[in-house]
């Protein structure tokens, strides 16, 4: 039996959410619209959540939105509501 990890909270939840579904172009949800660099943001906040891993410093930020909205898709899936 798995150790369940700790309970994801549910703006966590709605940002992956979000992210998963995401288009080129769509407005970025609160509280994150209202950051100096929203996208950024939501990056950092899929690391902490454990979606993605921290990118490369060198990384462009579009290849790691692309990445992201996979890996948002795949959190998922593992992770049923």
């Amino acid at each position: 039996m798995e150790t369940p990890g700790p309970p994801v909270r549910l703006s966590d939840r709605l940002l992956v959410e979000w992210v998963a579904q995401a288009k080129v172009g769509d407005p970025f949800p609160e509280p994150y619209s209202y950051a100096r660099n929203p996208l950024e943001s939501i990056i950092r906040n899929l690391v902490i959540i454990g979606v993605i891993k921290p990118p490369a410093p060198d990384a462009s930020l579009a290849d790691v939105a692309q990445e992201a909205s996979a890996a948002a898709r795949a959190w998922l899936d593992e992770h049923p509501a």
